[in-house]
């Protein structure tokens, strides 16, 4: 019987996944978060802890230690940025960081961390498809994807002062599908949707269970390293969105960030800068390691952008 740990139980991704390991025979599931979820899946044995508490770190390695935990899959990060900038910080780097220590502590011999490819950041001069090796160089106005930089980096040099442990890093792109939600599917969802005068990026997105899928076999088999979470293939965002019956409005960048300033800040702590360049520069990174590692996705980007729309328009008939 091995016994996983996962943290952020409340978050989509965590709770989704302790429902599809819970499943499994042969595995014991504890989740662990700040609250209990509401109808909490049979089998997940629920641990209160706080990431954002001094002694979050103490806390853990004692669950760790008494629950005899195998591997830790820590998703305990924010699904979008909030206007607490500093709390932010302390849930998802600190947070980490009691996570790294706990797990040293009470000698986990597996690690699973789960990141995002935007952690590459839209930049003018990204090759078509970033591999893992790329530096990351995030947004200077997307704070969360900045923690995410800052908390990649305290666990690769984690990983090289504890070798006994084997840490995966997994990076996902944007997730759509059937039950996700995040601001990206709502500004996707708006029925006038503002685009960059001038910008026709490629996108790309996973389905979230292929998403889920990915992170269920790193939890389960050994894959020590950094992998990108993407689907194949590329969609521009026109198409995105003529796809999806919107009506595009075209506005010049600096007036669209004039415009969505104040909202932007007040809304997630950013300037608008750290969304709209997503929309605006190259972000796509190359799955191949991933697909070797974990299967290839079921879904293409483009099918799992039509799974999203499609389950949408079937909600709007009830």
């Amino acid at each position: 019987m091995s016994t996983i740990a996962i943290t952020g139980l409340r978050t989509f991704m965590g709770r989704r996944l302790a429902e599809r390991l819970a499943a499994e025979p042969g595995l014991r599931l504890v989740g662990l978060d700040r609250l209990r979820p509401h109808g909490l899946a049979a089998g997940v044995h629920f641990r209160e802890v706080d990431l954002t508490r001094p002694d979050a770190g103490s806390e853990l390695a004692d669950v760790f230690h008494k629950e005899e935990v195998d591997v830790v899959v820590h998703l305990a990060f924010r699904r979008e940025p909030t206007p607490d900038l500093d709390g932010d910080h302390e849930l998802e780097t600190i947070g980490s960081l009691h996570v790294l220590h706990a797990s040293a502590g009470a000698a986990v011999p597996r690690l699973v961390i789960g990141s995002s490819t935007m952690v590459y950041g839209p930049h003018l001069d990204n090759p078509n498809f970033l591999s893992e090796a790329h530096p990351l160089r995030g947004h200077p106005h997307a704070h969360c994807v900045q923690n995410r930089v800052e908390t990649e980096r305290l666990v690769a040099d984690w990983a090289a002062r504890h070798p006994a442990c084997a840490v995966t890093v997994l990076r996902p792109c944007w997730i759509v599908g059937p039950t996700y939600r995040d601001a990206v599917t709502r500004y996707f969802g708006r029925q006038v949707v503002p685009t960059l005068m001038g910008y026709d990026p490629l996108l790309q997105f996973v389905h979230e269970e292929d998403c889920l899928d990915a992170f269920a076999r790193a939890a389960t088999s050994h894959h020590p390293g950094v992998y990108n979470v993407v689907a194949p293939g590329v969609l521009p965002l026109s198409t995105v969105l003529r796809t999806a019956g919107k009506r595009l409005l075209p506005v010049p960048p600096p007036i669209l960030y004039r415009l969505r300033a104040y909202p932007s800040q007040a809304q997630t702590g950013d300037r608008p800068e750290g969304f709209y360049d997503y929309l605006r520069y190259l972000w796509v990174a190359d799955g191949r390691r991933g697909w070797e590692a974990f299967g290839r996705p079921v879904y293409s980007t483009r099918e799992a952008w039509m799974a999203a729309i499609s389950s949408k328009r079937m909600r709007s008939y009830r």
